[in-house]
């Protein structure tokens, strides 16, 4: 038994098999791109979440510890905020007060009180404080 199909029916059939093969393969493109976007932030945001962690637990001295928490602050809202990293705390301050953020304003308003206090040395209860501040603000976003 042989079957005959038609050009006028075999055209549009694999005209449509092809784009939806096409179609198919641009859908799947697509989404791996998003999955591959999807895993890089949530590893990027899992990093502030894992130096805080230590932050938390390892204290090396208070002054390597704000640097540390200095840098991922920065980084936090320079990524996440779209704020420019060149701006000083009480900047940043302001910037949070006006968007009605005060656990954010709170944090850099302490933040520049002990970059700019002009301590010789910093107390480990202020950099104690700070980090769960900022642990408070990234487990919030």
């Amino acid at each position: 038994m042989v079957w005959l199909i038609s050009l006028d029916v075999l055209i549009p059939i694999t005209l449509v098999v092809v784009i939806l093969i096409v179609l198919l393969w641009i859908l799947y493109t697509k989404n791996k791109q998003l999955y591959q976007k999807l895993v890089l932030e949530s590893t990027r945001f899992h990093r502030y979440k894992k130096g805080i962690e230590v932050l938390k637990m390892v204290s090396n001295t208070p002054e390597k510890d704000f640097e540390s928490l200095n840098s991922y602050a920065r980084s936090f809202f320079k990524e996440y905020l779209n704020l420019d990293y060149s701006l000083t705390y009480l900047e940043l301050s302001e910037i949070f007060k006006k968007q009605n953020k005060q656990d954010y304003a709170e944090f850099c308003r302490l933040m520049s009180e002990v970059n700019y206090s002009g301590k010789k040395k910093i107390d480990v209860a202020e950099i104690k404080k700070l980090v769960y501040l900022f642990s408070d603000i990234i487990n919030k976003y």
